[in-house]
């Protein structure tokens, strides 16, 4: 049947749902189609600014690549890198995948399922969120600490994390490691939870890059540094560009959680001071609304990696940012900005044309 015999057979409302439908596919056509960065900008970028680049960028949207950028000695597409606390936004993931299987709850209180005693009652939520105030008991002591009342304000805990971790290898009974490994094998992630010296890293998985430091713009190879269980919860899980990439697109696409539990990780529960600015934060993830843009994010910075994701619903738009070197914290700007200039002209390119 040809399409006018067709459109003929349909009533006014089929007509005009059809129309909306074959309007919308042409928006979203031209929104995909009139994103522009490319990899030739984002060398203009690193071209101009206060420090050099070695590492991964990529830039993507479910159609298409524009950016696939590497740079720096031994960096390729398939590279490895520690990935910081973007490996928060994987721990989130799982604690409420075990939420979808009711193995637990956010509200659980973390004594149900560690040996710890708080000096205030803590839930998985406030863990999650990064509102619990909890510091770590001074060894032997199960007594921990407490810097607030639970959920009266933000501070961000790479020790909250640590505490999810242990909480998820308790229900599962398996080492957080290798639930992480599990993972990344169910859904064919490039994303690894290997522990071990940086040395044994680089011996068994040759894809992983050399890490630097820098003290007074002097790289240093980093050496002497260990990964192990308590650690890739908050900031050991390492992963190529492309990982972290498929990643996201799962998380935000479906994948991974039922729409419960995503709408929860997307909420803004808190509020984080940053230098973007007040930005939300939900379940392991940033959340900002500036300019009308939705962003989702999380950034990470461990000895001798950095990196940066950025998801943007509206386009289904992925930005992954991974580098090999750790720059000197004497200058946050020196340090961030390349990435907040990348970031910026995304956003240019988003805001114009959505």
């Amino acid at each position: 049947m040809i399409a006018s015999q067709w459109l003929s057979r349909l009533t006014g409302l089929q007509k005009i749902a059809c129309l909306l439908l074959v309007f919308c596919a042409a928006s979203v056509s031209l929104q995909l189609s009139a994103f522009e960065l490319t990899a030739t900008d984002v060398q203009t970028i690193i071209d101009n600014d206060s420090r050099p680049f070695s590492g991964s960028i990529v830039i993507s949207d479910n159609h298409t690549r524009y950016v696939n950028y590497q740079a720096g000695s031994d960096i390729a597409s398939d590279s490895l890198f520690m990935i910081g606390s973007i490996s928060k936004t994987v721990t989130a993931t799982l604690v409420l995948q075990a939420v979808d299987q009711k193995k637990l709850t956010l509200a659980d209180s973390i004594t149900d399922y560690l040996e710890i005693i708080p000096e205030h009652p803590v839930t998985i939520s406030q863990l999650l969120n990064h509102t619990s105030g909890i510091t770590p008991p001074k060894s032997p002591n199960l007594n921990a600490g407490a810097q607030f009342m639970p959920a009266s304000q933000f501070n961000y805990s790479n020790y909250g994390y640590k505490l999810l971790g242990d909480i998820l290898a308790q229900v599962y009974q398996q080492p957080y490691a290798q639930l992480v490994n599990q993972f990344a094998a169910n859904n064919q992630l490039d994303i690894h939870a290997d522990t071990g010296s940086i040395a044994q890293r680089h011996t068994t998985q040759t894809r992983l890059v050399k890490g630097y430091t820098e003290q007074q713009q002097q790289r240093t190879q980093l050496t002497d540094f260990t990964v192990n269980n308590a650690f890739i919860a908050f900031g050991g899980m390492q992963a190529s560009s492309a990982g972290v990439v498929e990643f996201i697109n799962g998380l935000h696409q479906g994948q991974f959680l039922s729409a419960t539990s995503y709408q929860a990780m997307t909420h803004a529960s808190a509020v984080r001071q940053h230098r973007w600015g007040d930005t939300g934060y939900g379940y392991g993830l940033q959340i900002s609304q500036q300019d009308g843009l939705v962003e989702y994010s999380h950034s990470g910075y461990i000895p001798g990696y950095i990196s940066l994701m950025l998801y943007y619903p509206q386009s289904q738009l992925t930005v992954v940012i991974l580098e090999n070197t750790s720059w000197d914290l004497d200058d946050i700007d020196r340090v961030f900005g390349l990435h907040d200039k990348i970031r910026q002209a995304v956003r240019e390119q988003l805001t114009t044309y959505e």
